[in-house]
């Protein structure tokens, strides 16, 4: 059996850089899907091995702390293991550190099975027992609701484009969070970056539909800006995610 255990390293390319030369915070969540997708395939429940079944996961909970975002050219270490289970969800932590060591982010996720054609959850029994999993979480959560914007500052209109596809044929989960980094005011987003990012999914976008970016600033409990985040579809209202951000 594979190590419960998965490192992977990767390396920051100019392509993955922002303005200032350091790592966008895509970038690093991009990072952290293809390392469990790895890890998924060698454990012998990837997504690939699941859509043989007529299964799929998908992404219900993400939360991680960003202590450094590295520069261009540094290389960057992935480890990540499935750490335990919650009803119809799967959690897998994820602990990246830079070449020296230091840390550099925090996160833990939470994954459901979809049966592919009525999306309806399956049950974990069978697919992710407890020898699969390592009892050590990088970010302990409990994935408590996120609030709902009772009313946005700004607001901001994307459309879904074919790029922003992933295998399941709806938009990758990193996406969401690029929209709702782009509704953030200018002035926060050229002196700072988001330093802690939650977010719920709650429903699916295709290609073809407009969805729309709301924002609101909360009051900080320190003197770090915080914003509250939802994405709706623009022309039915449905939500398709809730976001809490926190920046340095």
């Amino acid at each position: 059996m594979a190590d419960l255990l998965y490192r992977k390293q990767f390396f920051i390319h100019t392509y993955e850089s922002d303005f200032d030369g350091r790592a966008r915070l895509v970038s690093l969540l991009n990072f952290l899907q293809d390392a469990a997708g790895d890890h998924a395939s060698l454990l012998g429940w990837s997504v690939m091995d699941l859509i043989k079944k007529n299964m799929t996961w998908v992404l219900s909970r993400y939360h991680v702390r960003v202590r450094r975002y590295p520069a261009w050219g540094e290389r960057v270490d992935v480890a990540t293991w499935p750490s335990g289970r919650h009803g119809f969800f799967a959690l897998r932590d994820f602990d990246v550190t830079d070449g020296d060591g230091k840390p550099v982010l925090a996160g833990t996720t939470s994954w459901m099975v979809l049966q592919t054609e009525r999306r309806q959850p399956v049950k974990l029994d069978d697919i992710l027992t407890s020898k699969f999993i390592l009892d050590r979480r990088a970010l302990p959560d409990d994935f408590e609701p996120l609030p709902v914007i009772e009313a946005a500052d700004r607001e901001v209109a994307f459309r879904v484009e074919m790029g922003h596809l992933d295998l399941n044929k709806h938009v990758n989960n990193a996406v969401y969070v690029q929209w709702a980094i782009e509704a953030v005011p200018e002035e926060v987003l050229s002196r700072r970056r988001p330093v802690e990012v939650e977010v719920s999914y709650r429903a699916e976008a295709f290609f073809g539909d407009t969805v729309t970016s709301r924002v609101r600033s909360v009051p900080p409990a320190g003197p770090e800006p915080v914003f509250h985040h939802q994405i709706a579809n623009s022309s039915t209202g449905a939500e398709l995610a809730r976001l809490r951000t926190r920046w340095r």
